[in-house]
């Protein structure tokens, strides 16, 4: 009796859950691929290999900058949420 109420209540979490951790694992395989910067900036790829890899080295620090800022500010909410719940 209480395993089919159990069920019934956490089956469609359980379900939602299966299917984002699908979903990013079928997410991670595009991302392992790369990114073809030569479909995106043709007439760099034209200059020369050093442009290329200027502009590669330029959009790598871009995208560690980001995530940098982004992890700071998800601390930052973090501390935030800790200080809130501490002080109620």
């Amino acid at each position: 009796m209480f395993q089919r109420i159990i069920d019934t209540v956490f089956d469609p979490v359980i379900q939602i859950l299966i299917s984002a951790r699908d979903h990013l694992e079928s997410a991670a395989l595009v991302a392992a691929q790369g990114l073809n910067l030569d479909y995106f900036l043709g007439p760099i790829a034209m200059m020369g290999w050093q442009w290329q890899a200027l502009v590669t080295s330029v959009v790598a620090c871009a995208f560690l900058l980001l995530s940098i800022l982004v992890a700071r500010k998800g601390y930052g909410l973090y501390l935030a949420l800790k200080e809130g719940v501490k002080w109620w």
